[in-house]
């Protein structure tokens, strides 16, 4: 995993928020591009978001060549936890059947023409899938394989087997 790939831990600082409480803040991740965090991943009241200035560390959610949209890891900084709904007992029956190598098939299930990303859903979960063009079509099976688990957003990675 490379420094800005999904599922990273990465530091950064808040350098921009636009309008307090109303878009999100933008993060100065040390280049370009930069960050984002998303108006509903910070809490509601805009006076507990982060200042301008803060450093803090990020998972990044996803990213494309004009910018990387950030999960806030410290628990002050977001609306709560993101665990995709997704319980600790479901989470780690999850990880348990499905390790880190497993291939797995998975079905499109949508897709998102602006960045080629798309999602995938197999039995008992779901990935997104980074652009790497026109996204496959809906319905489409395939193989993929598990890349890493993610605790803290209780995401599983995956690629497309044989990549």
């Amino acid at each position: 995993m490379t420094e800005l790939d999904v599922g990273a831990v990465v530091a950064g600082t808040v350098s921009i928020i636009p309008r307090l409480g109303a878009i999100g803040l933008f993060v100065d991740l040390g280049g370009a591009p930069q960050g984002f965090v998303d108006v509903l991943s910070l809490p509601r009241q805009a006076t507990d978001w982060p200042p301008v200035g803060t450093k803090t560390t990020f998972e990044v959610l996803t990213r494309s060549p004009k910018q990387i949209r950030l999960w806030p890891l410290d628990p002050r900084f977001r609306a709560g936890p993101f665990d995709n709904g997704v319980s600790e007992d479901e989470w780690q029956a999850r990880k348990a059947r499905y390790p880190v190598g497993v291939s797995l098939t998975a079905e499109v299930s949508d897709t998102y023409i602006s960045d080629g990303s798309y999602l995938v859903r197999y039995e008992g979960g779901w990935s997104s899938m980074e652009g790497q063009g026109e996204p496959p079509e809906v319905g489409t099976r395939a193989e993929y394989e598990v890349v890493s688990h993610l605790d803290t957003t209780r995401r599983t990675l995956l690629r497309p087997a044989g990549t």
